[in-house]
């Protein structure tokens, strides 16, 4: 079930619709409601940042870098589940 803070990333009512998916909303300005979320794209964005840093390479290439923390992170073994989220 998505849920978000109303910052407009998650507002298609029409796919909603479509796929029967309850969007829930929390309050304005509050990431620590939408924890799932919010702290895989912190995930992500550390990693991009730290892959950038180290590598010298311009902030041009934060898409780039963007594509391949989330490739490493489809292959990292789960927790839950014992397998990588690629596998399922």
């Amino acid at each position: 079930m998505p849920r978000s803070d109303r910052g407009g990333e998650y507002s298609d009512p029409t796919y909603s619709k479509t796929t029967r998916i309850v969007h829930e909303v929390t309050a304005p300005y509050t990431p620590q409601q939408s924890g799932v979320v919010e702290r895989k794209n912190r995930v992500l964005t550390e990693m991009v940042n730290a892959m950038l840093s180290n590598s010298g390479l311009a902030h041009g290439f934060w898409g780039e870098a963007l594509l391949t923390a989330y490739y490493v992170l489809n292959r990292i073994l789960n927790k839950r589940s014992k397998s990588t989220p690629y596998e399922f």
